[in-house]
């Protein structure tokens, strides 16, 4: 149990002194960034989606 107690105790150390948190700005930024690139990479994955979707139809359309 001596074992549990001194993990946790050398983890608890290791965030608070060891750890380099992003400041309020970076944090910012960076979630703008991972915002902007789901979004494109959303729009990219519907296009694609359109098209194929566009192509099978006319596909199916055309052996009727």
């Amino acid at each position: 149990m001596a074992g549990v107690a001194e993990y946790i105790k050398e983890s608890y150390i290791e965030l608070t002194e060891k750890v380099t948190w992003p400041t309020w700005r970076e944090l910012q930024s960076s979630a703008v960034l991972v915002l902007v690139a789901a979004i494109i990479i959303a729009m990219v994955v519907l296009g694609m989606d359109q098209i194929i979707a566009y192509l099978l139809k006319a596909f199916y359309n055309s052996l009727t």
